[in-house]
């Protein structure tokens, strides 16, 4: 048996363990520096959607044809480059329609939040608040914690946000408690 289908293999194997582990452990397990964003080309699901492209048509074509060893791995490796574009492309288009859906659905994200009061918020009835997530400015109706109104202007910490109205706390009665 010659050596390159069994490079395939090996290297198809490779790509399923790491979509495995990708699944399994997350992307941010397995970097190093979790300061910056990650590189939407060179991290684990990347190199698994390569190896399993770069795998998957290598095979068949280092077994099926008499093409020269330096065409297979050729035709492996672009194969390869279009998964990888493959797979980018579709965790794009999942995250812009999972962030367009609905932009305040993560908890982490919204709770402390600063504000600013873009209408005025009485104590029985809701205004309006604006902030900015992940470069959009989202502009959301609020009710307040206490019972003081709240004026346009005015800065505020987002507590929660609850059937789509926020419930905020007046930025300077936070910055007491911090």
């Amino acid at each position: 048996m010659k050596l390159l289908p069994i490079t395939f293999l090996v290297a198809f194997t490779a790509g399923l363990v790491l979509a495995v582990i990708a699944m399994l452990h997350g992307v941010e397990y397995t970097r190093s520096n979790r300061s910056r964003a990650p590189s939407p080309f060179f991290n684990l699901p990347a190199l698994a959607a390569f190896a399993i492209g770069f795998g998957a048509v290598g095979y068949p074509v280092a077994s099926r044809t008499t093409l020269p060893a330096w065409g297979v791995l050729l035709i492996a490796a672009a194969s390869g480059v279009l998964a990888i574009s493959a797979i980018i492309t579709l965790l794009a288009s999942w995250a812009l329609r999972g962030a367009a859906a609905n932009p305040a659905t993560d908890e982490h994200e919204i709770q402390g939040q600063l504000a600013i009061v873009t209408r005025d918020i009485a104590a029985v009835a809701p205004g309006e608040i604006r902030y900015e997530l992940r470069g959009r400015e989202i502009k959301v109706p609020a009710k307040t914690l206490s019972a003081k109104p709240l004026s346009a202007g005015a800065e505020v910490v987002i507590d929660r946000i609850e059937n789509g109205i926020a419930f905020v706390e007046e930025w300077a009665v936070v910055e007491q408690r911090i």
